[in-house]
């Protein structure tokens, strides 16, 4: 003869509450930032972060200052590649590493590679952006000059911009093109007025 076993009213409130429990744990989980929000970085080699980068720099951020979920670096630049750049520098990133933030230490030099934007994070002109997955690539100075090229020294502050010398080469050239028919046809006008003349 069988016996079957019938739960009690406080068994069936029992499970009922651990149900409950377990279904709450998990929705907080998938609805936590930590979880939601975090940074996803896809492997890359350093010839592709090299590449992609808008300019790599060897630097010493110097301050530090944090404004809700961003932060800005000013930094020293020492040596500078594949573009030219100001002597100091301001770098954009979030101040959360889960939203692909990189975080610098003051006083420490180190490359920087930037151009790649942290999640909700834009840079304002004169700025430059950071983020935590062009960063995570362990680069040494040889590879950035292997795929970047030679480094470039910094420009002082007390210029107001990079010199452009593709745009003052194209200027020469303009003048050139204008001088040399203008120097022709005064020659010439010359020569004729100093032939003697024969009318007479």
């Amino acid at each position: 003869m069988s016996t079957t076993t019938v739960p009690t009213r406080a068994a069936r409130r029992t499970a009922i509450r651990l149900g409950l429990i377990v279904a709450v744990t998990l929705g907080l989980a998938v609805l936590s930032p930590g979880s939601a929000c975090a940074c996803t970085c896809a492997p890359r080699q350093a010839a592709a972060v090299v590449k992609d980068a808008s300019a790599v720099i060897l630097g010493t951020p110097v301050s530090r200052d944090e404004d809700g979920s961003v932060v800005r670096y000013r930094v020293e630049v020492t040596e500078s590649y594949k573009q030219r750049v100001p002597q100091t520098i301001t770098v954009i990133t979030s101040s959360s590493s889960a939203s692909c933030g990189v975080a610098l230490e003051v006083g420490t030099q180190r490359l920087l590679v930037l151009g790649g934007a942290a999640e909700g994070v834009a840079a304002a002109e004169g700025e430059w952006s950071a983020s935590l997955c062009d960063n995570s690539t362990t680069l040494s100075e040889d590879d950035v000059v292997r795929y970047a090229g030679a480094s470039i020294e910094p420009y002082t502050g007390a210029d107001d911009r990079e010199p452009q010398p593709v745009v003052i080469g194209a200027f020469v050239a303009i003048a050139a093109l204008i001088a040399i028919p203008g120097g022709i046809m005064w020659w010439r006008v010359r020569q004729r007025r100093a032939r003697p003349s024969f009318d007479d």
